[in-house]
């Protein structure tokens, strides 16, 4: 109970979506198809039982019961081969389930008329009869433990017992009362075995996509923490710590670095709010994906705290396509809009390029934190790339 209760509490919490009685009825119909070779399988002993008794007698009927018997199996083969080819394609079923229904409705109504011929054939002792009903749950047990859960059972019993109590209480076979009696608790108590066993399924059924749901929510709860410890969750960008394993693997690849800053940032959270400040982080940290999905593919791009992003270009050849690529930003930045943003709102951004090995990062990136400063005491809203030895070469924005 304990268990069901986690795991019923587990389920809610991950927002499972409910399970259809359609859905279960689906997948069992499918599990019977598949176990329905086994079942026809188990048909051939109580056969062979039937056939040893009509090489002991005269009776033709035998034989021909025999010979539908086979026909009638060689439907069902074909008729749920014919199903399940309907479910794979996703095709209608209702024609080819009811063909497949009637073929084991005819199963049922055979057995039961090999049945009657047997038992008038083997004699009216009551130890003798007990034998011919023993051999007959054998038979019908058989079949029902092969493929129970399709459904078919019904059906099949349906036919059995129908033309059983037709033999019995309307042809007037010669059974005596105990026979009679045998038969009646044999046919109820199959019936309730199959409802049971039907009912088990169901349950069990709806147990297994329960957990197979559950498996799959997890396997995405999972990957979104994964991702998550890597991301920064308000922008999709790379996290501090996830940018910083990315470049400690690039070893001495030579790694331009880009260091945005958005200008202002302060007085854009005491002018409008911390949530107006939220949005134009993320809209920034859009723009500069979008931006180097189009000129830098293979650019590592995050958010290093704040308002403060940075930019590694490992696949950039030169300092000035560095540099380039900056200028592209500012202006993406420099152009950002949304009609639900105040009107005073203007949103830009000083950024700072610096050039050295994935192996330096430090230092590179203390030469691009110190040419973002110095755009910002240029003016703001401007790109600056740091000389090789420290110093400061401003670049002019194409639109300030």
């Amino acid at each position: 109970m304990a268990n069901a209760a986690h795991q019923e509490s587990l389920t809610s919490s991950l927002d499972i979506p409910a399970i259809e009685k359609q859905e279960v009825a689906h997948n069992l119909l499918v599990d019977g198809l598949e176990r329905r070779i086994a079942g026809q399988l188990s048909v051939i002993i109580p056969i062979a039982v039937i056939g040893w008794i009509a090489s002991q007698t005269s009776n033709s009927a035998l034989w021909i019961f025999l010979g539908l018997q086979l026909l009638t199996q060689l439907a069902i083969a074909v008729s749920s081969q014919w199903l399940r080819r309907a479910i794979e394609t996703g095709k209608s079923i209702t024609i080819r389930k009811n063909l497949w229904m009637m073929a084991e409705a005819s199963s049922g109504i055979i057995w039961a008329a090999m049945m009657l011929d047997v038992g008038t054939l083997i004699g009216g002792s009551d130890a003798v009869l007990t034998t011919w009903v023993t051999i007959l749950v054998t038979m019908v047990v058989s079949i029902l433990l092969a493929a129970p859960i399709a459904g078919i059972a019904f059906p099949l019993l349906g036919g059995f017992t129908a033309a059983g109590a037709a033999g019995i209480f309307l042809f007037d076979k010669d059974f005596s009362g105990f026979a009679q009696m045998a038969l009646i608790f044999m046919c109820v108590a199959l019936f309730i075995i199959a409802k049971a066993v039907n009912f088990q399924a169901h349950k069990s059924c709806r147990a297994g996509i329960e957990v197979e749901r559950l498996g799959q929510r997890l396997a995405e709860e999972l990957r979104r923490t994964s991702w998550l410890s890597q991301h920064d969750s308000l922008t999709g960008l790379l996290n501090r710590s996830a940018l910083q394993e990315r470049i400690a693997e690039l070893d001495d690849m030579q790694t331009p670095l880009i260091l945005l800053d958005i200008d202002h940032f302060k007085q854009i959270n005491d002018s409008y709010g911390h949530d107006q400040g939220d949005e134009v982080i993320a809209a920034v940290g859009a723009s500069i994906r979008e931006t180097l999905d189009k000129a830098a593919p293979d650019a590592l791009a995050a958010r290093w705290g704040g308002e403060e992003f940075i930019i590694a270009l490992p696949s950039c050849e030169t300092s000035s396509v560095a540099a380039d690529i900056a200028e592209r930003l500012r202006a993406a930045v420099a152009g950002l809009t949304h009609p639900d943003w105040p009107a005073r709102l203007r949103v830009t951004a000083s950024l700072g390029v610096a050039d050295g090995p994935a192996s330096a990062f430090s230092a590179t990136f203390k030469q691009a934190d110190s040419a973002m400063y110095e755009a910002k005491e240029q003016g703001r809203n401007r790109v600056v790339c740091a000389r090789d030895g420290g110093g400061k070469a401003p670049r002019v924005p194409r639109a300030a």
